[in-house]
């Protein structure tokens, strides 16, 4: 039978909350840029939603990096729906419609 230790348990337990069962700042070393935009964990989908940062807007790119053909362009401050995949490193899918933009011109909106 396992043998408990209530303060061990009690401490996890209140991590938990006070966190609100966030990763751990070690966990996110393995992770890609586009990944900790998003803030996956495992087992999450891997879409959220973000706001454009940089005052100029972002440009919409063909595919996941700058020498891909520019097909658009997202303003400053609007949101949009990005689907992250590890290989896609800095870059994120736009989960709406076709086109990739870069993370670092993104925040993550909401938990």
């Amino acid at each position: 039978m396992f043998k408990f230790n209530k303060q061990l348990t009690a401490l996890a337990f209140l991590t938990l909350i006070v966190t609100g069962g966030t990763v751990p700042a070690g966990a996110t070393q393995n992770q890609t840029p586009a990944e900790q935009l998003c803030q996956l964990r495992q087992g999450i989908k891997p879409v959220c939603t973000v706001l454009v940062t940089a005052p100029i807007g972002v440009a919409i790119r063909s595919g996941p990096g700058s020498n891909y053909e520019k097909i658009g362009a997202i303003p400053y401050q609007h949101d949009v729906n990005v689907r992250v995949s590890k290989s896609s490193r800095e870059w994120v899918k736009l989960a709406d419609r076709s086109g990739w933009i870069h993370s670092q011109y993104l925040q993550k909106v909401g938990d």
